[in-house]
């Protein structure tokens, strides 16, 4: 199922006639329609799973998807189950999320709740889903996997190179500097970077050059302000000649301390640092010197690593539709320049995995233009983006974060325009004790507590890919055991694995890969195969399976496990290259001689083409896939079956109210021709069930599977469809 929800309403159960038995069904025949006497006939008919002929196909289900909560509740949808289906699928209630909390308690009441109401009812459960990467609770997951974080240890002292001078000067007149060793040159023609972290007692102006061999001096700023706070700086600069051998610290206007950390010299392209002991952690300044006539000095000082201080938080208790709906930004005291490229970068974590997407404003509204995402992962990491804004007046930069629930944390802001060092964010450390300039329209900003800001040194210790597949197939384990025993062996059919295959073939073996975090979206799903491996994932679920329900009262010859997966009836699709994948996929992870795989799911959210043309394309293209999956000698089940109808091929479905009696005809002999089609070309024995996944229309509401198309068998009011009808012919193979 591909971000699906059931949309079955719940309503009383209609009243029986007091001399009814308590255990009579109602068949839900329809009223006659006021206005629409074409819809009178549909009341001959018996319920629909009078029409299966089950001596010609005796182990055939005929099922319904619909909420376990409201089967338990015994309302109409209890009737409707009962009444016209052998099976129920539960749309939500059986998935991990709905039963995995975010520190990993399992609770699964409604499952256990749903088994025995189906019991009672005399009707089977179709397990859906055992492992699937959508509506997992990424949270707990992810914490399993999350990397050790140690914090430095505020004794130890980090070392630094220290320039202090009394008196202030020309420019020229403090030097210190760094002869490259051995006879190391820098190339001619390659670029280079030249970058520090560094602070000062006094503001000041600092430049840099560089020279040669033969002590000629080559400027490669003009100057740049050096402030108060630790900061990183960064130069680029080309030689012309091919003896450059020296970097020199221009400080004579200094008066005072200046401290340098972290010096790098790098060329484009290596990661080579050409400065030996650039971090001045050892105490080694044999390649430093300066002219003996300056008052300059330097030596390798230390101080104790800083706590973690204060950072900006963003706190969005609800996630919401849009990331829009929740916002918060910095007002600039300048508005952008047109045109101008500027980077942004800043440290970042977030009690979640998220993507925040940046809007460039104007408090005066107008113009608005987007940015690319800063990325967050759960640990604190740097995150940098570059933007050149088109507009006038933007003089906002916007994070939005309205659909993401939890709290997002920002430290050591920089904001910086092309050519300049300037930071245009005050206070980026907040270790003034304020979030001055930081505003939102609901207050999700706010100064975070001492000791939860970022501070350098951590250490991040990541868990090895052996050890992440070891915890997450504990986790798996866990999770099967729980559902396995809350299910006690009443449950026979599973979607072993959900959704497996995506839609891309990045190694170009004819055959679609995994569903991956390399083509899908990590932010909202959690791709257990890229941790378990792409064969041992199938294989694990599938053992774990077998396992456990045999552990808890199943009969292990009844256990029958599919892959469910959706789009391999799309006429689109290269000659349903995707359903040729699954059962390529299934072959590989059977090739162990030890996993065995029952059945092919295959989902059917089908839309009835009125283009004559289109629609024969996507009849050929179901017998197509009806003929692969037959081949591969599984069970067959058509797990998720539901239509909407729309004017052309990609085109948008039409509404309920927008469809007329004549297309719902059509929308009626389309299901007609699917459910022939399968008992005709799949095998009797390889003929598992079908499974209508919309009993009613959709309501025209947010969030809703297929809004407001007529996707059901019945209305809203609970009353025969023609697809009703289209439905049981295909079942009874009759006029």
């Amino acid at each position: 199922m591909k971000n699906k929800f059931l949309f079955i309403n719940s309503l009383a159960i209609l009243s029986l006639f007091a001399a009814c038995a308590d255990d009579e069904i109602v068949d839900f025949r329809t009223e006659k329609p006021v206005s629409i006497a074409q819809y009178e006939y549909l009341n001959v008919y018996d319920v629909l799973k009078a029409y299966v002929d089950r001596s010609a196909n005796p182990n055939f289900k005929l099922g319904i998807a619909l909420g376990a909560n409201d089967f338990i509740a015994g309302t109409q949808v209890h009737s409707l189950a009962v009444s016209n289906f052998d099976e129920m699928t539960a749309g939500n209630e059986m998935k991990y999320a709905s039963c995995v909390s975010d520190n990993g308690s399992m609770n699964f009441s409604t499952v256990s709740n749903f088994v025995s109401a189906a019991q009672m009812a005399g009707v089977t459960i179709y397990g859906h889903t055992l492992a699937w990467h959508s509506q997992q609770n990424n949270k707990y997951l992810n914490s399993l996997i999350a990397p050790t974080v140690i914090p430095p240890d505020p004794s130890q002292e980090s070392h630094y190179l220290l320039l202090h001078q009394d008196t202030k000067a020309n420019p020229w007149d403090g030097q210190v500097y760094y002869t490259l060793p051995g006879g190391t040159t820098l190339a001619q023609g390659t670029e280079y970077t030249i970058s520090f972290r560094a602070k000062t007692s006094a503001t000041f102006n600092f430049q840099l050059w560089l020279m040669t061999s033969t002590n000629v001096d080559i400027k490669v700023n003009g100057g740049t302000a050096i402030g108060t706070e630790w900061a990183t700086y960064s130069f680029k600069y080309t030689p012309e000649t091919s003896d450059v051998n020296c970097v020199k610290l221009i400080v004579g206007e200094l008066a005072g301390d200046f401290c340098v950390d972290d010096l790098k010299l790098v060329a484009t392209g290596s990661e080579e640092n050409l400065i030996q002991n650039g971090d001045f952690e050892q105490s080694d300044l044999s390649n430093w010197a300066k002219y003996s006539w300056h008052s300059v000095t330097y030596s390798i000082e230390g101080e104790a690593a800083a706590g973690a201080g204060y950072c900006l938080k963003f706190v969005n208790p609800t996630a919401q539709a849009d990331n829009w709906a929740a916002q918060a930004w910095y007002e600039l005291s300048e508005p952008f320049k047109s045109g101008v490229t500027y980077t942004f970068k800043c440290m970042v974590k977030a009690t979640d995995a998220y993507n925040s997407s940046i809007f460039l404003q104007s408090t005066n509204g107008g113009n608005q233009e987007y940015m690319p995402e800063i990325v967050m992962g759960t640990t604190w990491s740097e995150s940098s983006i570059t933007f050149t804004p088109a507009g006038s007046g933007l003089d906002k930069f916007t994070f939005n974060f309205g659909n993401f629930a939890g709290t997002i944390y920002i430290d050591d802001v920089v904001l910086t325009e092309e050519g300049s060092t300037v930071n245009l964010i005050a206070n980026s450390d907040f270790e003034a004790g304020h979030i001055d300039g930081w505003n939102s329209w609901a207050g999700y900003q706010s100064l975070s507590a001492e000791g939860e800001g970022y501070v350098a040194g951590e250490q991040i210790i990541e868990m090895t890919p052996e050890e992440k597949k070891d915890t997450l197939t504990w986790a798996m384990d866990n999770w099967i055991k729980g559902m396995m025993e809350a299910t006690g062996g009443y449950v026979t059919a599973w979607d072993a694995v959900n959704e497996a295959i995506s839609g891309t073939d990045a190694d170009g073996d004819g055959y679609y890969d995994l569903q991956s975090a390399s083509n899908g979206d990590p932010t909202t799903n959690f791709y257990w195969q890229d941790y378990l491996g792409n064969e041992d994932y199938v294989r694990i679920v599938v053992a774990k399976a077998r396992q456990y329900f045999q552990e808890y009262g199943g009969n292990p010859s009844d256990l029958k496990l599919f892959i469910n997966d959706y789009n391999l009836e799309s006429w689109w699709d290269d000659g349903n290259k995707k359903a040729k994948s699954l059962v390529h996929w299934i072959e590989t992870w059977e090739s162990d001689g030890v996993t065995k795989i029952d059945g092919i799911g295959t989902q059917m959210h089908v839309t009835y083409i009125l283009n004559e043309a289109d629609q024969k394309a996507q009849e050929d293209a179901i017998v197509n896939m009806f003929q692969i999956l037959a081949a591969s000698g599984k069970l067959i089940k058509i797990s998720e079956l539901d239509m909407g109808i729309c004017e052309k091929a990609f085109g948008t479905g039409l509404k309920t109210e927008e469809v007329t009696f004549e297309q719902q005809q059509k929308m009626a002999e389309f299901y007609t021709f699917i459910i022939r089609k399968y008992f005709e070309i799949i095998p009797v024995e390889q003929q598992y069930g079908i499974t209508q996944w919309c009993a009613t229309d959709s309501k025209d509401e947010k969030n809703v599977w297929r809004r407001g198309e007529p996707v059901g068998l019945w209305d809203l009011n609970y009353n025969r469809k023609p697809t009703y009808e289209g439905f049981l012919k295909g079942l009874s193979g009759e006029e």
